[in-house]
């Protein structure tokens, strides 16, 4: 199978790592951004700090312009005002002229000790000495620099207000300090120029640095982007499936030889080899558009039940291939059961609603194990678990091995049979119930090895199925049976098997018709019997090849009745002839009589109840025959009326049943 179709390794970045498009195009945008807001914050750090630093200038100059005019209105006696003396009328006026003008929320004077001697609220202060020391004041004084600090409010208004807190030296005209000067200074109105400037700049900036820097790098970005987009697609494309985003092939075997040639890394390596079961039937039924949706859905679930570090791929159809680097066998069931349970949900897609399910081949590859051993076990398990019925997962054994090699000699076998027309074919008698009499013969397909050993319909049916060579063999088995059926008398009818691939083609209708013209055989005399498990699909194509098969005028039989689930409802739906009871039935009724003699009983009634014909198979004793001789069965069938026999013993059959007849 791995010559097939392909299955999928699990993406190297395991969830199929769907990456955001644009996602390294985001980083030197981010960059950008960043360095944009970098550098309007520092213009902003920038201006705030001259306008501080010019605020505070400003403040100083306001400041030793008050020491100035302060001086200009002392007393003679300076010392003497400073320790408490009252201001003259004047001076009084000057300082209140010159509060209001500055806008000044308070004045105050200290002494040279940092004591307070005058504010403007309360003049000048009595027994200053019980005032603490301002500790600014006193350092201003003596170090006869002034110390100015900027202060920002917000206001009710949104907006922000400007304070100047200064402490400033006052000096007599000889220069002596002899105290210090506090103003706490409205600057609102000076500095709201320089709050416009600062926004103005920093609305206009982005605008320049745009122009400048960001729109030029931005679209090299792009453009670059761009160009690395395509090349990652490409890069993509060249190592995933299209249709459903797994690994492809190629990098698929790559991959997995890479794992295989690290076993220091990566010791036991688990494969699951899987497909999905009934693929061809989803595809036809529903349209190969429904397909494909299911098959991106499977390779979905796949990478949603595995490991990160695992790899699911696609080989090709409906086939993937999972490798699993440091598994165990726990790992292995774990997550085996995990996909079997997740395929079995139903599955919709656009009002279409389905419910399906996988097979799985399982191999934990030891140390020893190479890639191609490995793959080629775990698609030996696969087909071991399609053989058991599917929807299941199977580990790999070593018998099976020799499994497939008897299946490709099987194969090798049916394939020199159908080019050399090499098969033989049987026929076993149905006999009338009450007569006795040879009513017709089922033609049984035999085909030998190489050796000459028999090989069971059992095995070679399936292996022809699977091989695609059911249709040449089915021909040729029906032009020879009919060419055998020729030479006996014209009231012998011939009943051959149909196998549910053989309807897949959709034209077995036509392939009948054509098979009666061509040899000129009455359709009355051809039965063709058909099994429950080409009707459990209810394909629209296999009722009407069905009924076109019946309009020729041919019988259809259901074989092997009563071993199915819902036999009773194809009764109903399909106009079938006759019913063939297994003989299953015969072989129970060898040790429960009763229980099986009560249910041949029931389903030759309901044969009866339906007008259908009733076939026995399996009658191997008179026991047997005494049995169905209390039933109202029609033909019996088995090995006391007579075993399958070449065609010449078939027509030596007839022929002495009727000498004896007419003896």
């Amino acid at each position: 199978m791995l010559g097939q179709k392909a299955k999928y390794l699990r993406l190297p970045v395991k969830r199929f790592k769907h990456a955001f498009p644009g996602g390294r195009f985001l980083v030197p945008v981010f960059f950008l951004v960043a360095l944009t807001g970098a550098l309007l914050y520092g213009v902003h750090l920038f201006l705030n700090d001259a306008i501080g630093k010019a605020l505070e200038n400003h403040a100083r100059m306001d400041a030793m312009a008050w020491a100035e005019g302060f001086q200009a209105s002392l007393p003679a006696n300076a010392d003497s005002l400073l320790t408490g003396n009252a201001l003259s009328a004047q001076q009084s006026e000057v300082i209140n002229a010159a509060i209001s003008f500055a806008n000044a929320y308070a004045f105050n004077v200290y002494d040279a000790e940092g004591r307070i001697q005058y504010t403007a609220d309360d003049g000048v202060l009595e027994n200053s000495e019980n005032y603490p020391v301002n500790e600014t004041a006193a350092q201003v004084a003596a170090s006869d620099s002034p110390q100015v600090v900027v202060i920002e409010r917000s206001n009710r208004r949104g907006g922000v207000d400007v304070f100047v807190d200064a402490y400033v030296p006052a000096k007599h005209a000889s220069g002596e300090t002899l105290g210090v000067i506090h103003l706490y200074l409205d600057k609102s109105d000076i500095a709201a120029p320089y709050k416009e400037l600062l926004e103005w700049v920093g609305s206009i900036l982005p605008i320049v640095f745009a122009l400048v820097y960001a729109l030029p790098t931005l679209a090299y970005v792009w453009k670059r982007e761009e160009t690395f987009s395509q090349k990652e697609h490409l890069r993509k494309a060249s190592r995933q499936d299209a249709l459903t985003g797994a690994l492809n092939r190629q990098t698929l075997n790559a991959e997995i030889h890479a794992r295989f040639s690290d076993r220091t890394q990566y010791n036991e390596i688990g494969i699951f080899f899987l497909d999905v079961d009934k693929f061809k039937y989803i595809n036809d039924l529903h349209g190969h558009e429904f397909g494909d949706a299911f098959l991106s859905h499977i390779a979905s679930l796949l990478v949603s039940q595995t490991r990160s570090g695992d790899l699911v791929g696609r080989m090709g159809g409906d086939e993937f291939v999972i490798a699993m680097p440091n598994a165990s066998e726990a790992d292995l069931a774990q997550i085996g059961d995990r996909i079997l349970a997740g395929a079995r949900q139903p599955f919709t897609y656009r009002g279409t609603t389905i419910q399906a399910s996988v097979s799985i081949g399982q191999y934990l590859a030891g140390a020893q194990s190479d890639t191609q051993q490995s793959l080629h076990a775990a698609d030996l398990a696969l087909y071991h678990a399609k053989s058991l019925g599917r929807n299941n997962r199977q580990p790999y054994f070593r018998e099976l091995d020799v499994a497939m090699l008897r299946r490709r000699e099987v194969e090798r076998r049916i394939r020199e049979v159908v080019s050399k027309s090499e098969f033989d074919i049987h026929y076993q008698p149905l006999v009338a119930q009450h007569s006795r009499a040879i009513v017709g013969f089922e033609a049984l397909l035999r085909i030998n090895d190489n050796c000459g050993k028999r090989i069971s319909p059992s095995e070679f049916i399936p292996v022809a199925e699977e091989a695609g060579l059911i249709q040449d063999l089915g021909r040729q088995m029906f032009s020879k049976a009919i060419t055998a059926a020729k030479q006996w008398p014209e009231d012998i009818g011939l009943s051959i098997n149909l196998s549910p691939a053989q309807f897949k083609s959709g034209d077995m209708d036509e392939m009948v018709e054509h098979m009666l013209t061509e040899h000129d055989f009455p359709a009355s005399r051809l039965e063709l019997e058909i099994t429950e498990s080409l009707l459990i699909s209810d394909e629209e194509c296999v009722s009407n090849q069905l009924v076109a098969l019946k309009r020729l005028g041919i019988s259809i039989a259901m074989d092997d009745f009563g071993t199915g689930y819902s036999s009773l409802g194809y009764l109903w739906k399909y106009d079938f002839d006759k019913l063939k009871i297994d003989r299953v039935f015969l072989e129970g009724f060898d040790f429960d009589n009763a229980r099986y003699r009560e249910i041949i009983e029931t389903i030759v009634t309901l044969g009866g109840k339906l007008g259908l014909k009733v076939t026995v198979e399996g009658v191997e004793s008179q026991r047997h025959a005494e049995l169905l001789d209390q039933l109202a069965c029609d033909q019996y069938q088995g090995y006391f009326f007579g075993r399958p026999v070449p065609a010449d013993g078939a027509l030596q059959m007839l022929l002495q049943e009727r000498k004896g007849q007419r003896a």
